[in-house]
């Protein structure tokens, strides 16, 4: 994959999609972004078709739309259409978004898991699913730490602290795909990123107290009941509450997200430390 190349980035307005596309600039390269703010959506599947025709390659995801009445049902119109692009482009390599937990096909990670199926039904040539773990980003984005931190002193989530998550930045993952989308010979399949640590509940809520200059919030584990009132207080559709809960649970429950061990492959080098740092600086100021 030397020389300029043309690639499709889904999602270029998300953490992820921002970085891959950040990275392939860098390096010359040309880079097809679908986003609705950049013209080209998933809902429109002429623009979307035209953005993979031609492509060297493409790194996909299939987006969370909070705005859908039904998780699952958005997921998997976002895939169809997804698929019949890269089916009739004939796209020589993709790079698929997946979750680390993806092979228990369930919760927040059952869209990325159908995606994974519709890929290799399309006989890529050159397939590769970088299942990540635990987003940084979840901590703030979706779980609302910080409002949770000022208001009550106390971080709660339906997330056991007596499990260890793999824990990664969403910047490391969109590097990752950059490098896997233009090296000459990658491994194909599956490859897992574990990031930087495997973090508790109770160690990741120091970690970001200390950040945000809140350092005596302490962490506690919600009931499922009380976790999806919660999330439905604060306007979250009932499914993708649902598909929290799920997500939770199989991680309480003990079983195993991750299928490869922690190795240098795996393992990636923004700590939440650092990440809190630039994250959360001044959030109390």
């Amino acid at each position: 994959m030397s020389g300029r190349r043309t690639y499709v980035v889904v999602g270029a307005t998300g953490r992820t999609g921002r970085a891959v596309e950040r990275h392939l600039t860098s390096q010359g390269h040309d880079v097809r972004a679908v986003a609705r703010s950049r013209g080209v959506g998933v809902d429109d599947a002429v623009a979307l078709e035209g953005a993979f025709e031609h492509a060297d390659g493409a790194f996909v995801l299939v987006p969370f739309d909070l705005a859908g009445g039904d998780l699952h049902a958005r997921e998997e119109a976002i895939g169809q259409r997804l698929e019949r692009a890269v089916r009739r482009s004939g796209v020589r390599r993709v790079v698929l978004l997946s979750g680390l937990n993806a092979h228990l096909r369930s919760g927040t990670t059952l869209g990325a898991a159908l995606m994974e199926e519709r890929l290799r039904a399309c006989s890529v040539p050159e397939l590769i699913v970088l299942r990540a773990g635990w987003f940084m980003e979840n901590y703030t984005d979706g779980l609302g730490f910080l409002a949770q931190a000022q208001s009550t002193g106390v971080f709660r989530t339906p997330f056991t602290a007596r499990r260890a998550m793999p824990t990664v930045a969403a910047s490391d993952v969109g590097q990752r795909a950059a490098e896997l989308l233009t090296q000459l010979h990658p491994r194909l399949g599956v490859h897992e990123l574990h990031g930087h640590a495997d973090l508790t509940m109770t160690q990741a809520t120091a970690i970001l107290a200390q950040a945000a200059g809140l350092p005596d919030v302490g962490y506690e584990q919600l009931s499922y009941d009380a976790a999806r009132a919660s999330m439905l207080a604060s306007g979250m559709p009932p499914s993708f509450a649902e598909a929290v809960i799920e997500t939770a649970r199989t991680f309480n429950d003990g079983q195993p997200w991750a299928l490869a061990p922690r190795d240098d492959e795996t393992t990636t080098s923004t700590s939440l430390r650092d990440w809190a740092r630039a994250a959360l600086a001044g959030a109390t100021t």
